[in-house]
C-alpha cells in the first residue's frame, strides 16, 4: 500500500460523492504507515478540472490530503494525469496558465485542450481574460508525472 496525495472537488453540485478523491501525481510515494511528506511547498497552487463535473478550481497546500492506495498513480494504466498549457491570446497579455485533470478516458491532446476550454466557470488566464473569448496564442497538452 502507498500514500498518494489527493484533493476533493470543491463543486457542491458535483455528481461524484464528496468522499471521492482526485489523485495527484507524486514521484516515489511513501508506503502506508509512513509519515506523509511535507508536500506541496507553501504557496503551491494547482488549477484542477474535475473530470466528473467539468468544474475548475485552484487547489492549494491546505487542500491536499494523503490517502492509501494499492498502487502508485504512475503504475495505474487506467488513469492519466494531464496538463494543458495555454497562452492567452489577448493582445499584450502573454499570460501562460497550466490546467490539470485526472483522466480515465485516454484523451488526446486536442480533446484535453477542448476539455479545458469548456470548463465551468470559463477558464481564465492569470490576468482574468476568458480563454474561450480571448483565444489562445499557443497551447499544448500531455501526461505529467508531477505537479
Amino acid at each position: 500500500m502507498y500514500l498518494q496525495p489527493v484533493v476533493r472537488c470543491k463543486n457542491p453540485d458535483c455528481p461524484t460523492p464528496s468522499a471521492a478523491r482526485i489523485r495527484l501525481p507524486y514521484p516515489d510515494p511513501p508506503a502506508t504507515g509512513a509519515n506523509p511528506p511535507d508536500w506541496p511547498a507553501d504557496g503551491w497552487k494547482l488549477r484542477l478540472i474535475c473530470r466528473e463535473c467539468d468544474h475548475w478550481y485552484i487547489s492549494e497546500k491546505k487542500d491536499v490530503q494523503w490517502a492509501p492506495y494499492t498502487r502508485p498513480l504512475e503504475d495505474e494504466t487506467r488513469f492519466d494525469f494531464l496538463q494543458a498549457e495555454l497562452e492567452c491570446g489577448e493582445p499584450g497579455c502573454q499570460s501562460r496558465t497550466h490546467w490539470h485533470v485526472l483522466d480515465n478516458s485516454q484523451m488526446s491532446e486536442s480533446e484535453a485542450l477542448e476539455f479545458v476550454l469548456r470548463a465551468d466557470p470559463v477558464a481564465v488566464c492569470e490576468n482574468g481574460h476568458p480563454l474561450s473569448i480571448s483565444g489562445t496564442a499557443s497551447r499544448s497538452a500531455g501526461k505529467v508525472s508531477s505537479v
